[in-house]
């Protein structure tokens, strides 16, 4: 939960050992930051970028790239601080969340082609989410003290905001999702598109006829977490790609819809419920209001801390990055 604060940009970096001859941008105690590391995880964020429609300008390389430095040596800092039940609790996590995104994709072909997709090989993925879990088990062990964070002030932050935490008028569906798009966010073919689309209308055929929709979804459904919960979705009204708010505005309950096409997918809907406004319980947002107070605390402290560690480390900027 920490990392994700602390090291937002040196996520897309993997630390690779320094070649002989490489040009050192920064160093101290158990520390080097050299301009080949710097230079992979600049391509890797920006691969990264890319895979998720944004870029950046050139104007913002310098300020990127100090950025970057500071937080390839803030990285090997806290791994060096790691402990070993630091690293075999962060290596439990990694390997469970692999597990999980491993069972969502549904093949392994599948689930190495989205981690291409973002840039990374598996290997790099794998070694990023490690270092990443390592280093959100320092800064847990090591800042959490230092919060200040109690049930107290979470309850009160939920009795200042009720406004936060009023649900909207909601729509509980059950859906098929037949993706128009491949792994990377591209359209699929033309062909494929036709294929998607002859699949679409055959589902629409046995539901008709009696089928039932979550079984259904369950099967056939491109979409990994909606085939795990049997196609079922819950959307805020008014909040719903527009082609299908206008499509399910008009179903009655339980009525499925014809096939509805919007520019992601193919969808079959049916409408489970309409849900009405209402304030969400307290006990079902502690931990995302505490959560959200342990960043901005963390984010608080973040810059002294590294600081107190830079101190300590003696890290000195040599050269500037090109």
């Amino acid at each position: 939960m920490l990392l994700a604060l602390a090291l937002t940009l040196a996520g897309a970096a993997v630390l690779a050992p320094a070649t002989e001859a490489a040009t050192v941008l920064a160093r101290g105690k158990d520390v080097e930051v050299t301009q080949e590391q710097l230079d992979e995880a600049f391509i890797n964020l920006r691969a990264t970028l890319a895979a998720q429609g944004r870029s950046m300008s050139e104007a913002q390389r310098p300020t990127i790239e100090r950025q970057l430095i500071d937080k390839l040596a803030l990285t090997q800092i806290l791994l060096g601080r790691a402990s070993e039940e630091d690293r075999k609790r962060a290596t439990d996590k990694v390997a469970k969340l692999i597990d999980e995104q491993k069972t969502r994709a549904r093949t392994e072909a599948r689930f190495e082609a989205q981690i291409r997709a973002s840039g990374l090989t598996p290997e790099n993925f794998r070694k990023q989410l490690e270092e990443r879990a390592i280093c959100e088990e320092v800064l847990d062990r090591e800042l959490r003290p230092k919060l200040g964070v109690t049930p107290e002030k979470v309850r009160s932050y939920f009795d200042q905001n009720p406004a936060e935490f009023r649900q909207p008028e909601r729509l509980r569906l059950r859906q098929i999702v037949l993706t128009l798009k491949n792994a990377s966010g591209g359209d699929l073919p033309d062909g494929e598109k036709a294929e998607k689309r002859k699949l679409a209308d055959r589902l629409r055929e046995r539901l008709g006829k009696g089928e039932d929709i979550a079984t259904l979804a369950r099967e056939f459904s491109d979409d990994p977490g909606g085939r795990e919960r049997s196609g079922e979705y819950v959307f805020p009204v008014g909040r719903m790609v527009q082609e299908l708010e206008t499509a399910v505005s008009g179903l009655k309950t339980n009525e499925i819809s014809p096939v509805i096409t919007t520019p992601y997918a193919y969808h079959l809907v049916q409408v489970a419920e309409r849900l009405s406004g209402e304030l969400i319980p307290f006990d079902s947002v502690t931990n995302r209001i505490q959560i959200r107070m342990e960043l901005e605390a963390t984010q608080t402290l973040l810059p002294e801390y590294q600081k107190q560690l830079f101190e300590a480390a003696k890290v000195e900027m040599l050269t500037p990055a090109k």
